[in-house]
């Protein structure tokens, strides 16, 4: 059975390539998040949502990474933009700090804000 996927976090599913885009095909409804927000888990990340912060996307070491500091509900707070390029690995933003990611040694640095 297939999962619907609708709204605002539909739009960002939808703007990435859908299900031939790296989030790949839905795994489950849209869920409750915490302080009001929604997410939707798909095989190959999550899509959030919250009104203050917009709707983003978390995928892969960078996802890892942001959920053992608690996620949305935790001291980083909602992602604020999509995982960016920087040189030698990737960056997501969120509330209340970052997560950069490096391709060289496969880690994970935590930058709270």
């Amino acid at each position: 059975m297939g999962f619907e996927v609708k709204g605002t976090i539909g739009d960002h599913y939808n703007e990435a390539g859908g299900a031939s885009s790296p989030l790949g095909e839905p795994t489950s409804e849209e869920l409750d998040a915490p302080n009001g927000g929604k997410y939707q888990e798909f095989t190959g990340g999550v899509i959030y949502f919250n009104l203050p912060t917009g709707t983003y996307t978390v995928y892969g070491e960078i996802r890892k990474a942001w959920e053992a500091e608690g996620g949305a509900g935790g001291p980083l707070g909602y992602p604020t933009s999509d995982e960016q390029d920087i040189e030698g690995g990737k960056v997501s933003n969120f509330e209340h700090g970052s997560i950069s990611y490096s391709f060289a040694d496969n880690s994970t640095s935590v930058n709270r804000a």
